[in-house]
């Protein structure tokens, strides 16, 4: 097992800045995960560890250690990538100890090896099958098996479960999750799926531009997002987001937390509108609400009672709104700005 830390870490492409004087520690034992939309810089953080593609300046260090000048071979890391690069003529067998091969170990060693790991990913069946025999789910497993043998400190997962299909991926999302329990070692895992992060990461690091914008549990991240790009881009739907006022400032709420109805209630923020769409998902009812001053709002509700066209009205609590400054960074309840924002907002006309 082992720590990462990043100090003052740069990266250019083509002397195009990707990511400047980045600082990021990386915990032991830790199931991370950097998630952000594509270009983020969330992957060269990842090869940069791997020691595939180094940081033009600064320093990453894994264990304490600067590792600038190791060979990727030699950082005790492990890459399992989105496609699996599995050989096809080998067998499962073969394609898991094929490093091992190569690193002259002995072959009672290696078969115990494999099959300890087989064992562990739920491939003990299939070690003498070829790759063409499997299914998606158990050649990515092949591929985390071929990373496992190494037995490294750091496990380096670069969107590994997007070639599968929603069904299995959910799956492997539940495996790789008891993997890490079982295994205990440092995770580092790169995905644009928030609904992954979300579910799988002891912590998150949600990335833009090449800037990290938050660095929390999923839970925090969702519940005291730090900015209008984290309230946004955490969520399924995103937080729902409105001006407050001329100086660029503005007031989110979450869709599940906004309550409809066909009378108005008393609510610290209220709108009435109609509803625009209805997307009817089994356990809940996701209603695109226009107003009469052309906003739009989206709310998820556990029932499914109102229907396209329908006037409704909609409500938020107080204690369910988010307040964010011109600067898009959210006013926290201890601001001495907060009850301000409450003020303007329940001074707001909401036709």
């Amino acid at each position: 097992m082992a720590s990462i830390e990043f100090v003052k870490v740069s990266k250019h492409f083509d002397r195009q800045p990707v990511i400047q004087d980045l600082d990021l520690k990386i915990e032991d034992g830790t199931f991370t995960v950097l998630v952000g939309p594509s270009g983020c810089g969330k992957t060269t953080l990842l090869r940069m560890i791997a020691g595939i593609d180094p940081q033009t300046s600064g320093t990453v260090l894994i264990d304490g250690k600067d590792v600038t000048r190791i060979a990727p071979g030699k950082r005790g890391v492990a890459m399992v990538f989105q496609n699996y690069a599995i050989y096809p003529t080998m067998s499962v067998r073969e394609n898991i100890e094929f490093g091992l091969v190569n690193n002259k170990v002995p072959k009672a060693e290696r078969t115990r090896l494999v099959e300890t790991i087989g064992e562990t990913v739920g491939l003990a069946d299939y070690l003498d099958r070829k790759p063409s025999t499997l299914s998606g789910g158990q050649r990515q497993r092949v591929a985390l098996a071929r990373a496992m043998v190494k037995n490294p400190s750091v496990f380096l997962m670069d969107e590994p479960l997007s070639n599968l299909d929603a069904k299995l991926r959910v799956q492997m999302r539940i495996e790789l999750i008891e993997l890490h329990k079982k295994l205990g070692t440092t995770f580092v895992y790169v995905t644009h799926d928030q609904v992954e992060a979300m579910s799988m990461a002891d912590t998150i690091v949600l990335m833009n531009k090449g800037v990290i914008q938050q660095e929390a549990p999923p839970e925090v991240v969702y519940r005291k997002p730090s900015n209008l790009f984290a309230a946004q881009f955490i969520g399924v739907p995103p937080m729902n987001i409105a001006p407050l006022g001329e100086d660029r400032s503005t007031f989110g709420f979450r869709p599940e937390n906004a309550v409809l109805a066909a009378e108005q209630g008393s609510f610290h923020f209220s709108a009435k509108g109609e509803i625009a769409t209805r997307e009817m998902l089994g356990s809940e009812t996701i209603y695109q609400v226009k107003t009469g001053d052309g906003r739009s709002f989206m709310v998820k509700c556990p029932d499914d009672v109102f229907h396209v066209d329908q006037e409704v009205y909609l409500g938020v609590p107080a204690d369910k709104l988010f307040f964010f400054g011109a600067d898009g960074n959210r006013i926290e309840e201890r601001d001495a700005r907060y009850p301000d924002f409450l003020e303007r907002l329940r001074g707001q006309s909401h036709g």
